[in-house]
Protein backbone atom coordinates (compact mmCIF):
# COMPACT_ATOMS: atom_id res chain seq x y z
CA UNK A 1 0.00 0.00 0.00
CA UNK A 2 2.85 2.36 0.80
CA UNK A 3 4.45 1.70 -2.59
CA UNK A 4 1.12 2.19 -4.34
CA UNK A 5 0.64 5.52 -2.58
CA UNK A 6 4.18 6.67 -3.46
CA UNK A 7 3.72 5.74 -7.13
CA UNK A 8 0.39 7.55 -7.31
CA UNK A 9 2.01 10.66 -5.89
CA UNK A 10 4.82 10.49 -8.47
CA UNK A 11 2.26 10.04 -11.26
CA UNK A 12 0.24 13.07 -10.16
CA UNK A 13 3.24 15.33 -9.51
CA UNK A 14 5.64 14.61 -12.36
CA UNK A 15 4.34 12.17 -14.98
CA UNK A 16 0.73 13.07 -15.69
CA UNK A 17 1.32 16.84 -16.15
CA UNK A 18 3.95 16.20 -18.83
CA UNK A 19 2.79 13.04 -20.61
CA UNK A 20 -0.98 12.63 -20.27
CA UNK A 21 -1.73 14.61 -23.46
CA UNK A 22 0.68 12.59 -25.64
CA UNK A 23 -0.21 9.32 -27.36
CA UNK A 24 1.98 6.38 -26.45
CA UNK A 25 3.19 5.75 -29.98
CA UNK A 26 4.31 9.37 -30.31
CA UNK A 27 6.76 9.19 -27.38
CA UNK A 28 10.34 9.21 -28.67
CA UNK A 29 13.66 8.73 -26.81
CA UNK A 30 14.50 12.40 -27.40
CA UNK A 31 11.27 13.43 -25.66
CA UNK A 32 12.25 11.35 -22.63
CA UNK A 33 15.74 12.83 -22.58
CA UNK A 34 14.41 16.43 -22.58
CA UNK A 35 11.95 15.56 -19.81
CA UNK A 36 14.71 14.11 -17.62
CA UNK A 37 16.84 17.23 -18.19
CA UNK A 38 13.94 19.40 -17.06
CA UNK A 39 13.39 17.31 -13.94
CA UNK A 40 17.07 17.55 -13.01
CA UNK A 41 16.66 21.31 -12.65
CA UNK A 42 13.68 21.03 -10.30
CA UNK A 43 14.13 17.87 -8.24
CA UNK A 44 16.72 16.02 -6.19
CA UNK A 45 18.75 13.22 -7.83
CA UNK A 46 16.84 10.61 -5.84
CA UNK A 47 13.46 12.00 -6.95
CA UNK A 48 14.54 12.13 -10.61
CA UNK A 49 15.74 8.53 -10.52
CA UNK A 50 12.59 7.27 -8.81
CA UNK A 51 10.28 9.21 -11.15
CA UNK A 52 12.07 7.87 -14.21
CA UNK A 53 11.80 4.34 -12.80
CA UNK A 54 8.02 4.63 -12.41
CA UNK A 55 7.68 6.12 -15.92
CA UNK A 56 9.76 3.28 -17.38
CA UNK A 57 7.56 0.71 -15.62
CA UNK A 58 4.44 2.29 -17.13
CA UNK A 59 5.95 1.97 -20.61
CA UNK A 60 7.12 -1.58 -19.83
CA UNK A 61 3.47 -2.42 -19.19
CA UNK A 62 2.52 -0.84 -22.52
CA UNK A 63 5.12 -3.02 -24.27
CA UNK A 64 3.88 -6.17 -22.51
CA UNK A 65 0.33 -5.37 -23.66
CA UNK A 66 1.60 -4.77 -27.22
CA UNK A 67 0.63 -1.10 -27.20
CA UNK A 68 4.26 -0.23 -27.91
CA UNK A 69 6.87 -2.16 -29.86
CA UNK A 70 9.77 -0.94 -27.71
CA UNK A 71 10.20 1.17 -24.59
CA UNK A 72 11.46 4.69 -25.49
CA UNK A 73 12.57 5.24 -21.88
CA UNK A 74 14.93 2.27 -22.10
CA UNK A 75 16.32 3.53 -25.41
CA UNK A 76 16.79 7.05 -24.00
CA UNK A 77 18.79 5.66 -21.10
CA UNK A 78 20.93 3.55 -23.47
CA UNK A 79 21.69 6.58 -25.65
CA UNK A 80 22.37 8.82 -22.65
CA UNK A 81 24.86 6.43 -21.06
CA UNK A 82 26.03 6.75 -17.45
CA UNK A 83 25.28 10.47 -17.25
CA UNK A 84 21.66 10.16 -18.33
CA UNK A 85 20.34 9.96 -14.77
CA UNK A 86 21.90 11.97 -11.91
CA UNK A 87 24.05 9.99 -9.51
CA UNK A 88 22.60 9.44 -6.06
CA UNK A 89 23.76 12.06 -3.59
CA UNK A 90 26.91 10.91 -1.88
CA UNK A 91 27.87 12.29 1.49
CA UNK A 92 30.06 11.21 4.34
CA UNK A 93 27.38 9.54 6.41
CA UNK A 94 27.36 6.53 8.70
CA UNK A 95 25.41 3.55 7.31
CA UNK A 96 26.44 0.73 9.67
CA UNK A 97 27.43 0.71 13.33
CA UNK A 98 29.84 -1.26 15.46
CA UNK A 99 28.61 -3.09 18.56
CA UNK A 100 29.90 -0.22 20.71
CA UNK A 101 28.11 2.39 18.59
CA UNK A 102 24.85 0.41 18.77
CA UNK A 103 25.14 0.39 22.57
CA UNK A 104 25.77 4.15 22.68
CA UNK A 105 22.85 4.90 20.35
CA UNK A 106 20.50 2.64 22.32
CA UNK A 107 21.43 4.32 25.61
CA UNK A 108 20.86 7.75 24.04
CA UNK A 109 17.34 6.72 22.95
CA UNK A 110 16.13 6.56 26.54
CA UNK A 111 12.82 4.65 26.81
CA UNK A 112 13.38 3.09 23.38
CA UNK A 113 16.76 1.53 24.23
CA UNK A 114 15.43 -2.03 23.89
CA UNK A 115 13.64 -1.23 20.63
CA UNK A 116 16.91 0.01 19.11
CA UNK A 117 18.68 -3.17 20.23
CA UNK A 118 15.95 -5.38 18.77
CA UNK A 119 16.19 -3.56 15.43
CA UNK A 120 19.98 -3.74 15.35
CA UNK A 121 20.21 -7.42 16.33
CA UNK A 122 17.24 -8.90 14.45
CA UNK A 123 17.08 -6.71 11.34
CA UNK A 124 13.36 -5.96 11.58
CA UNK A 125 12.07 -2.88 9.77
CA UNK A 126 10.58 0.06 11.68
CA UNK A 127 7.02 -0.85 10.63
CA UNK A 128 7.62 -4.43 11.77
CA UNK A 129 9.17 -3.68 15.16
CA UNK A 130 6.35 -1.26 16.05
CA UNK A 131 3.77 -3.95 15.18
CA UNK A 132 5.34 -6.68 17.33
CA UNK A 133 3.11 -8.08 20.05
CA UNK A 134 4.04 -9.87 23.27
CA UNK A 135 3.03 -13.21 21.76
CA UNK A 136 5.60 -12.75 18.99
CA UNK A 137 8.50 -13.24 21.43
CA UNK A 138 9.37 -16.83 22.30
CA UNK A 139 11.74 -16.52 25.24
CA UNK A 140 12.37 -20.25 25.60
CA UNK A 141 13.33 -20.81 21.97
CA UNK A 142 14.97 -17.40 21.53
CA UNK A 143 12.79 -16.66 18.52
CA UNK A 144 11.03 -13.54 17.22
CA UNK A 145 8.02 -14.01 14.94
CA UNK A 146 7.37 -11.24 12.40
CA UNK A 147 3.90 -11.50 10.85
CA UNK A 148 2.59 -7.95 10.61
CA UNK A 149 3.74 -4.38 10.05
CA UNK A 150 2.41 -0.85 10.37
CA UNK A 151 2.31 1.23 7.21
CA UNK A 152 1.71 4.99 7.21
CA UNK A 153 -0.47 5.96 4.23
CA UNK A 154 -0.73 9.75 4.17
CA UNK A 155 -0.93 10.03 7.93
CA UNK A 156 -3.17 6.98 8.46
CA UNK A 157 -1.63 3.87 10.05
CA UNK A 158 -2.60 0.52 8.58
CA UNK A 159 -1.72 -2.88 10.00
CA UNK A 160 -0.64 -5.06 7.09
CA UNK A 161 1.61 -8.02 6.30
CA UNK A 162 5.41 -7.51 6.20
CA UNK A 163 6.89 -6.01 3.05
CA UNK A 164 7.67 -9.45 1.60
CA UNK A 165 4.06 -10.52 2.15
CA UNK A 166 5.18 -13.47 4.28
CA UNK A 167 5.83 -14.12 7.96
CA UNK A 168 9.30 -15.07 9.17
CA UNK A 169 11.06 -16.20 12.33
CA UNK A 170 14.33 -14.62 13.48
CA UNK A 171 16.73 -15.91 16.16
CA UNK A 172 17.18 -13.59 19.14
CA UNK A 173 20.74 -13.17 20.48
CA UNK A 174 21.11 -14.52 24.01
CA UNK A 175 22.15 -11.20 25.54
CA UNK A 176 18.77 -9.64 24.69
CA UNK A 177 16.71 -12.28 26.52
CA UNK A 178 16.96 -10.83 30.08
CA UNK A 179 15.87 -7.36 28.93
CA UNK A 180 13.05 -8.82 26.85
CA UNK A 181 11.84 -10.91 29.79
CA UNK A 182 11.78 -7.84 32.06
CA UNK A 183 9.91 -5.87 29.39
CA UNK A 184 7.35 -8.64 28.79
CA UNK A 185 6.51 -8.84 32.51
CA UNK A 186 5.32 -5.23 32.29
CA UNK A 187 2.72 -6.06 29.61
CA UNK A 188 -0.77 -7.18 30.53
CA UNK A 189 -1.82 -9.48 27.67
CA UNK A 190 -0.15 -11.45 24.88
CA UNK A 191 -1.83 -9.12 22.39
CA UNK A 192 -0.18 -5.97 23.74
CA UNK A 193 2.22 -4.23 21.41
CA UNK A 194 5.80 -4.76 22.49
CA UNK A 195 6.69 -1.09 21.92
CA UNK A 196 4.27 1.82 22.03
CA UNK A 197 4.25 5.61 22.00
CA UNK A 198 5.04 7.27 25.34
CA UNK A 199 1.35 7.93 25.96
CA UNK A 200 0.27 4.59 24.52
CA UNK A 201 -0.87 3.52 21.09
CA UNK A 202 1.17 2.79 17.95
CA UNK A 203 4.45 4.62 17.38
CA UNK A 204 4.39 7.11 14.51
CA UNK A 205 7.64 7.28 12.56
CA UNK A 206 7.98 11.03 12.18
CA UNK A 207 7.07 11.81 15.79
CA UNK A 208 9.44 9.13 17.10
CA UNK A 209 12.31 10.32 14.95
CA UNK A 210 11.86 13.96 15.92
CA UNK A 211 11.47 13.30 19.65
CA UNK A 212 13.84 10.40 20.26
CA UNK A 213 15.88 8.99 17.39
CA UNK A 214 17.28 12.16 15.79
CA UNK A 215 18.36 13.70 19.14
CA UNK A 216 20.05 10.38 19.99
CA UNK A 217 21.86 10.45 16.64
CA UNK A 218 23.21 13.90 17.46
CA UNK A 219 24.27 12.79 20.93
CA UNK A 220 26.09 9.78 19.48
CA UNK A 221 27.55 11.92 16.63
CA UNK A 222 26.32 9.58 13.89
CA UNK A 223 25.68 11.97 11.00
CA UNK A 224 23.17 10.76 8.43
CA UNK A 225 22.24 7.55 10.25
CA UNK A 226 18.56 6.59 9.84
CA UNK A 227 16.37 3.95 11.51
CA UNK A 228 16.57 1.80 8.37
CA UNK A 229 20.37 1.77 8.73
CA UNK A 230 19.86 -0.42 11.79
CA UNK A 231 18.73 -3.13 9.37
CA UNK A 232 21.96 -2.74 7.41
CA UNK A 233 23.85 -2.76 10.71
CA UNK A 234 22.25 -6.13 11.50
CA UNK A 235 23.46 -7.46 8.15
CA UNK A 236 26.96 -6.10 8.75
CA UNK A 237 27.26 -7.52 12.28
CA UNK A 238 25.83 -10.86 11.12
CA UNK A 239 28.36 -11.13 8.30
CA UNK A 240 31.16 -10.31 10.75
CA UNK A 241 29.85 -13.10 12.97
CA UNK A 242 30.04 -15.59 10.09
CA UNK A 243 26.34 -15.87 9.21
CA UNK A 244 25.98 -17.33 5.73
CA UNK A 245 23.97 -15.55 2.97
CA UNK A 246 21.04 -18.00 3.11
CA UNK A 247 20.55 -17.50 6.84
CA UNK A 248 20.79 -13.73 6.38
CA UNK A 249 18.24 -13.85 3.56
CA UNK A 250 15.75 -15.72 5.78
CA UNK A 251 16.22 -13.33 8.70
CA UNK A 252 15.81 -10.22 6.52
CA UNK A 253 12.76 -11.65 4.76
CA UNK A 254 14.09 -11.37 1.21
CA UNK A 255 12.22 -13.59 -1.24
CA UNK A 256 15.32 -14.06 -3.42
CA UNK A 257 18.88 -14.55 -2.22
CA UNK A 258 20.07 -12.50 -5.19
CA UNK A 259 18.47 -9.44 -3.56
CA UNK A 260 20.42 -10.11 -0.37
CA UNK A 261 23.67 -10.44 -2.27
CA UNK A 262 22.99 -7.36 -4.43
CA UNK A 263 22.34 -5.25 -1.33
CA UNK A 264 25.15 -6.56 0.86
CA UNK A 265 27.88 -7.75 -1.51
CA UNK A 266 30.13 -4.90 -0.38
CA UNK A 267 29.78 -6.05 3.23
CA UNK A 268 30.80 -9.59 2.34
CA UNK A 269 33.77 -8.27 0.36
CA UNK A 270 34.83 -6.07 3.27
CA UNK A 271 34.76 -9.09 5.57
CA UNK A 272 37.28 -11.16 3.59
CA UNK A 273 39.97 -10.72 6.25
CA UNK A 274 37.47 -11.55 8.97
CA UNK A 275 36.50 -14.73 7.13
CA UNK A 276 40.15 -15.80 6.98
CA UNK A 277 40.63 -14.95 10.67
CA UNK A 278 37.63 -17.08 11.72
CA UNK A 279 38.85 -19.95 9.56
CA UNK A 280 42.30 -19.67 11.11
CA UNK A 281 40.87 -19.56 14.63
CA UNK A 282 38.83 -22.70 14.01
CA UNK A 283 41.86 -24.59 12.75
CA UNK A 284 44.40 -23.15 15.17
CA UNK A 285 43.92 -25.62 18.03
CA UNK A 286 44.50 -28.59 15.75
CA UNK A 287 47.42 -27.27 13.77
CA UNK A 288 49.19 -25.55 16.66
CA UNK A 289 49.33 -28.92 18.44
CA UNK A 290 50.65 -30.62 15.30
CA UNK A 291 53.25 -27.89 14.85
CA UNK A 292 54.41 -28.21 18.46
CA UNK A 293 54.68 -31.97 18.05
CA UNK A 294 56.75 -31.58 14.88
CA UNK A 295 59.12 -29.15 16.59
CA UNK A 296 59.58 -31.56 19.50
CA UNK A 297 60.25 -34.46 17.12
CA UNK A 298 62.81 -32.50 15.11
CA UNK A 299 64.76 -31.45 18.19
CA UNK A 300 68.16 -29.82 17.45
CA UNK A 301 67.53 -29.93 13.68
CA UNK A 302 65.43 -26.78 14.01
CA UNK A 303 68.55 -24.86 14.97
CA UNK A 304 69.79 -24.66 11.36
CA UNK A 305 66.57 -22.95 10.18
CA UNK A 306 68.23 -19.50 9.74
CA UNK A 307 70.80 -20.90 7.30
CA UNK A 308 68.09 -22.53 5.22
CA UNK A 309 66.20 -19.20 5.09
CA UNK A 310 69.28 -17.31 3.97
CA UNK A 311 69.73 -15.79 7.44
CA UNK A 312 66.81 -13.41 6.81
CA UNK A 313 66.00 -13.13 10.49
CA UNK A 314 69.23 -13.13 12.54
CA UNK A 315 68.80 -13.36 16.28
CA UNK A 316 68.26 -15.92 19.03
CA UNK A 317 67.75 -19.46 17.76
CA UNK A 318 64.45 -19.91 19.60
CA UNK A 319 61.26 -20.35 17.62
CA UNK A 320 57.60 -20.63 18.49
CA UNK A 321 54.74 -21.78 16.32
CA UNK A 322 52.00 -19.15 16.55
Amino acid sequence: ERTRSDYQEIWKRSIRPHWSSMRLEHIKPDDVTRWVRTMRKDFSPQTVRKTFSVFKQILDLAVSQERLMTNPAVRAKELGGKGFLPSPKSSKTVSVLTHQEVAELADACGPYRLMILVMAYTGVRFGEVTALQARDVEIGDHRLHVSRAFTDIRGRLQLTTPKSGESRTIPIPDFLIPDLMTHLFQLETSGDFLFTAVKGGPIRYRTWRKSFFDPAIQTANLTGFTPHCLRKTYASLSIQAGVNPKQLQDALGHSDIRLTMDLYTSLYEADRDGHAARLSEAAESVFSEKCSQNVRNQGPQSQDLPSRLGDLNPGPTHYECV
